[in-house]
């Protein structure tokens, strides 16, 4: 699923605050992944292939280079260690990258969202 289809489907039923777009919030949601992962913004950026697929291939590299580095990615996203241990114990490799890239794809989607609907909230209360 491509980056635009995966947050476009994740949005449906929620609504972006007053003045929010959906572009906005699909950059935002790059931006969350490019903190989290501690990515080169500007090479993010650049990159041709989708946001979901470039996350897979974050996984797998790190699964098999860098685990230690990968899972302080996962919680730097606040991706819950009991979900990750579930993707790994039930999935060969290449799965288990594919769904983690998935939950880190809606992890961040519901970071930005979250931040923006109470942060909405907040400023319209305070």
């Amino acid at each position: 699923m491509e980056k635009e289809t995966a947050l476009t489907h994740w949005l449906e039923g929620r609504n972006l605050p007053e003045g929010r777009s959906v572009e906005a919030f699909k950059q935002a949601v790059q931006h969350q992944l490019v903190k989290d992962f501690q990515w080169d913004a500007e090479r993010v950026g650049e990159v041709r292939i989708s946001l979901l697929q470039l996350l897979e291939d974050e996984i797998n590299w790190g699964m098999e280079r860098n685990p230690t580095g990968l899972f302080a990615c996962f919680y730097r996203l606040d991706l819950g260690e009991a979900v990750i241990r579930e993707v790994m114990d039930w999935n060969e490799r290449p799965q288990a990258a594919a769904k983690l890239a998935e939950l880190s794809l809606e992890r961040a989607a519901q970071k930005v969202w979250l931040r923006w609907t109470f942060g909405a909230v907040d400023s319209a209360t305070g």
